[in-house]
């Protein structure tokens, strides 16, 4: 089973002068475990790109 998402956040430069960062979200479920990923890095001339995958189960 794929994602079912709970919240997106589309990936997109923010346009504010100092802090033209990516940063993306999806959170959701796959198969009965909560799944959060984010994609963040610090502007376009930035080399490094942080990818957050967190896969948990409440409750268990």
């Amino acid at each position: 089973m794929g994602l079912i998402p709970q919240e997106f956040e589309a990936c997109e430069r923010n346009p504010r002068l100092n802090a033209g960062g990516l940063t993306c979200r999806g959170i959701g479920v796959i198969d009965g475990w909560n799944v959060r990923i984010s994609i963040t890095d610090y502007g376009q001339d930035d080399d490094t790109n942080i990818v957050q995958i967190v896969v948990n189960r409440y409750g268990h």
